[in-house]
């Protein structure tokens, strides 16, 4: 997050936002130097739809601090209980989920330092006895178990990825996003040019074996947020959630403001009225208002698809597809991959930024 505040801007409004436009449950977030007066304030204010749990160091107020936002139209938020295991580092959050169930998610900002990272996982294995075990591990871990997951290539000193996977495996924990995408090359996190431009995927999610299988979606995706990291997700279903289809389509509001589509269906609705009051003279099992209705439905209902099609960004989609071939071109050099990766990811950053999102 890199704390609250970008040219004069509160990021919490923009956060508030973002957790409504995608629907997210929690949202789990890291160097959010936020103080338990701002929590306070924060969890009152109008408007804001989130319940805000944080932690932060009191010796380092302005650095460190994890937080986990829920999201009141869709987690309830009574009853919820927190373990501050490492402050301003770790934080383990119970909330209700189905019933008489509930989901313990465990949120991650683990040292830079190698040394420290390893006493960190270390701290954390102690801290948890006679605790409940997380069902989620995310956050920002400061270190890769793969060296595939940095570019260039470099595995990361065998201390503090022993105590990790020591800790992932007592929990039976497991990399979601890396065994759903096993050959797969992407990052969250990226250097600038001037510090080298090296990438790597230290943000992750790690879910309970028994819980992969109820989980979907898993993404890495601009978080659309001032900051240099990206967002890592997932969609968690309940092992006793009975199955739902993808439900009725319903049109995207923003092609309401489609001065073209809304010309062709007003031209649609002529033809319905002409339809409707040539039926009143000779009604006929294929002529009569019922059946020009459903046709017209039927052909609006398309109009808008294409159009909706149409007026997602276009731009967005083939960055995102650019980069993924770049990064998973065997003819471009590793130092090839990093710049040009640097590139487009630094444009899809803006461009998810902007304000003409739909």
């Amino acid at each position: 997050m890199r704390g609250r505040w970008h040219e004069g801007s509160d990021k919490w409004k923009h956060i508030n936002q973002i957790v409504k436009d995608q629907k997210l449950g929690v949202l789990a977030l890291q160097e959010t130097h936020l103080t338990k007066d701002e929590e306070s304030i924060l969890n009152s204010t109008p408007g804001l739809r989130l319940r805000i749990i944080s932690s932060i160091d009191p010796t380092h107020t302005n650095a460190k601090g994890v937080a986990l936002v829920l999201n009141k139209n869709l987690v309830s938020t009574s009853g919820v209980k927190t373990h501050e295991l490492v402050p301003g580092r770790a934080l383990l959050i119970i909330i209700p989920w189905r019933k008489d169930d509930t989901f313990k998610i465990l949120v991650i900002y683990a040292p830079n330092d190698p040394q420290n990272n390893q006493y960190f996982w270390e701290n954390v294995m102690s801290k948890l006895r006679g605790l409940p075990h997380p069902d989620v591990m995310l956050g920002d871990f400061n270190l890769v178990e793969d060296a595939l997951d940095r570019l260039p290539p470099k595995q990361d000193s065998s201390g503090p990825t022993s105590k990790l996977k020591e800790l992932r495996t007592r929990l039976r924990l497991r990399d979601g996003w890396r065994t759903e995408n096993p050959d797969t090359l992407q990052y969250t996190f990226a250097q600038s040019a001037y510090q080298g431009g090296r990438q790597s995927r230290i943000d992750r999610i790690y879910i309970k074996e028994d819980l992969l299988p109820f989980s979907r979606e898993w993404d890495i995706s601009p978080p659309g947020l001032h900051t240099d990291h990206q967002m890592a997700s997932v969609r968690i279903s309940s092992k006793t959630m009975p199955f739902v289809g993808t439900g009725r389509w319903s049109m995207p509001l923003y092609v309401l403001k489609d001065k073209k589509l809304s010309d062709e269906i007003i031209e649609l609705g002529k033809t319905l009225h002409k339809q409707i009051l040539e039926s009143k003279a000779q009604r006929t099992v294929t002529s009569n208002p019922q059946a020009a209705f459903k046709s017209f439905k039927t052909k609006a209902i398309d109009l808008c698809r294409i159009a909706a099609k149409k007026t997602i960004p276009m731009k967005r989609n083939k960055l995102m597809s650019q980069l993924k071939a770049t990064m998973s071109d065997p003819l471009l050099s590793d130092e090839d991959k990093r710049i040009i990766g640097l590139v487009l990811q630094d444009k899809l950053n803006k461009s998810l930024s902007s304000k003409d999102t739909p």
